[in-house]
C-alpha cells in the first residue's frame, strides 16, 4: 500500500505534535519530519517530501515566502498551508503560489484528513492517463458542480476508509469479491460491498457475475478503464 510522506512546518512544537497526531491517524500518509523554522524546512526538503504542511507564521521568515521559493525552485511536492491568517490577500496569495488547501485554526482532525483524501483523489484522477478533456480539467480545477459536491459521501460511507479502498483498488488491479477487499483491508464482506456499491455508482468499478463457482454465482467486482 502506497504511503505519503509530510513535512510540518509549524513553529508551536505544541501545534506541530496535534498536527503530526492528525497526519499518522490517516493509513495513507506518514509525517517523516516536523520543521519549526525556514532554515529547518531547508534541510527536510531534500527528503522530497510528497505533502508539505506549511504554517506562514515563522521565526526565521514566513511561510509564504518559503512556498515561493518551493514553487521558483521547481520541487514536486504539494503544499497545505495550516495557519490562523485569514486575510483574504492572504489566502489569495497562497492559490496563486499553487497550494492545494489551506486550513484555518485551530485545525479539524476531518478537516485535515478531508485535504489528504482531496490530494489523494487530485493524484488519482491524474495518473488515470496521460491526456484528459475539459471536464475532467475542470474538475481537478474545482470549477465544476461534480467537483464541489465531491467530498460529500453518503451516510455511512467514511471518506478515510473509500479513500483507502481507491487506492488499494487502483495497485491490485483484479477482478476481486467484497469478500477479499474486506479481508484486504480488515472490513466485514457487508461493509466491503457498501463502499463497492458506492464506488459502482460513481463509476469507479463494474460488477459482474461469475457462474464458474460450482455453485452460486459470484459478484466479482473490476476497475473501469
Amino acid at each position: 500500500m502506497t504511503q505519503y510522506s509530510v513535512l510540518i512546518v509549524e513553529d508551536d512544537p505544541q501545534a506541530s505534535y496535534t498536527l503530526e497526531q492528525a497526519v499518522n491517524k490517516h493509513p495513507l500518509f506518514k509525517v517523516i519530519a516536523a520543521a519549526e523554522s525556514v532554515s529547518e524546512t531547508h534541510e527536510y526538503l531534500k527528503q522530497q517530501p510528497d505533502v508539505i504542511l506549511l504554517d506562514i507564521t515563522l521565526p526565521d521568515g514566513d511561510g509564504m515566502s518559503l512556498l515561493r521559493e518551493i514553487r521558483q525552485q521547481n520541487i514536486g511536492t504539494s503544499v497545505i498551508m495550516t495557519t490562523a491568517e485569514r486575510e483574504s490577500s492572504m489566502v489569495a496569495q497562497a492559490i496563486q503560489f499553487g497550494v492545494i488547501d489551506y486550513l484555518v485554526k485551530p485545525l479539524r482532525l476531518s478537516r485535515v484528513h478531508q485535504a489528504l483524501n482531496d490530494f489523494i483523489a487530485f493524484q488519482a484522477k491524474l495518473e488515470d492517463s496521460e491526456q484528459i478533456d475539459q471536464l475532467q480539467i475542470d474538475d481537478l480545477m474545482r470549477k465544476s458542480n461534480i467537483a464541489s459536491k465531491s467530498r460529500k459521501t453518503p451516510k455511512g460511507i467514511d471518506t478515510t476508509t473509500l479513500a483507502t479502498m481507491v487506492e488499494h483498488i487502483k495497485q491490485h488491479q483484479a477482478p476481486f469479491s467484497a469478500q477479499e477487499i474486506g479481508d484486504a483491508l480488515e472490513l466485514s464482506r457487508i461493509t466491503a460491498r457498501r463502499y463497492l456499491e458506492y464506488l459502482e455508482e460513481q463509476g469507479m468499478v463494474s460488477m459482474s457475475l461469475n457462474y464458474n463457482t460450482g455453485g452460486r454465482p459470484k459478484q466479482l467486482y473490476h476497475i473501469v478503464g
